[in-house]
């Protein structure tokens, strides 16, 4: 099967026979080392939407966007995921239609406990699962609502069930089956709990180049809020700011980027517009020169500084 029909989901009538299954090794770590977190925690607030044939990723999808409070029924995320063809929704475009609703997207790092901490901060989760074996899948996605640690299990919305239980063994059996994929989904003002820097700017990044730019903006401020020497949020957020024409803000980012890495050219180029800009015309001239004493033959600050003196005529 290739890569691309492997990530396709999913099947309407699921099956869960798989057999007895061993303790997993992220189950058995859970087990004999219990996070700090409360014994169980179900987010029963998540909507739930049955599935119609082959459309458990836009009815999850929908469940998870309504809980950020956005109304959206699952046919319309239909029209912007499913491919008729596949039978069913491929995971890039799922994360791209979460951003068509200024919902960041945001890939965890594929730890059991990871997605315990997320729903105890509020954050149901978004699930591929293989419900099958590897050699004949059965993809299905899902949305993660709870778990109970004295149980032992996860708690899902899966299918035409607004509530089911898996084991810890068997739900991580199932999701290692499909490569760990879990989605936080999240407002740009917020950061998903266990969320890395880079996956989370990530996620904000793939926000901007769809032109989300707002938000992509917003989603920089909270990346800087938890992560405030990130060169890449300041950066995002000059370019961001830029773009929307708020050029105060720009130079604020781009010189906060500078004090990080004072010898980055490609800031002082882009200080260069933003004071442009503003009016500054000696110092936007100053700051392309700044760019090109650092890289003399780089034909990008050589265009700018052409452009740049013509602005300040």
């Amino acid at each position: 099967m290739n890569r691309r029909a492997r990530r396709l989901a999913c099947a309407f009538v699921i099956s869960l026979g798989l057999g007895a299954c061993a303790t997993s090794p992220q189950t058995r770590l859970l087990l004999d080392n219990p996070p700090d977190l409360p014994a169980h925690v179900e987010l029963t607030e998540v909507p739930f939407f049955p599935q119609q044939q082959y459309h458990c990723g836009p009815a999850a999808l929908a469940g998870i966007i309504n809980y950020r409070g956005i109304a959206v029924v699952p046919d319309e995320i239909a029209r912007l995921v499913y491919i008729p063809e596949l039978k069913g929704s491929l995971q890039v475009e799922i994360a791209a239609a979460t951003r068509q609703y200024d919902l960041l997207p945001v890939q965890l790092d594929g730890q059991l406990e990871s997605l315990l901490r997320e729903l105890a901060a509020g954050n149901p989760i978004f699930v591929l699962q293989n419900l099958a074996i590897e050699a004949y899948p059965i993809w299905h996605y899902e949305i993660l609502i709870g778990y109970d640690l004295e149980q032992r299990h996860m708690i899902l919305r899966s299918g035409v069930n607004r509530r089911i239980t898996r084991t810890f063994s068997l739900f991580e059996k199932t999701w290692q089956r499909a490569g760990h994929w879990a989605l936080a989904v999240v407002d740009p003002d917020s950061i998903p709990a266990t969320a890395s820097r880079e996956a989370y700017l990530a996620a904000v990044i793939d926000m901007e180049q769809v032109g989300r730019l707002s938000s992509a903006r917003q989603g920089y401020a909270s990346a800087l809020g938890r992560w405030p020497d990130s060169l890449l949020a300041l950066s995002g957020l000059g370019n961001t700011s830029y773009a929307l024409g708020d050029y105060v803000a720009a130079e604020s980012a781009y010189r906060a980027a500078l004090v990080i890495e004072p010898g980055k050219a490609e800031l002082w180029n882009n200080l260069a517009y933003a004071l442009a800009r503003l009016g500054r015309r000696q110092a936007s001239l100053d700051a392309i020169e700044h760019a090109l004493d650092l890289d003399p033959h780089n034909a990008t600050f050589q265009a700018s500084r052409r452009e740049l003196a013509d602005w300040s005529m």
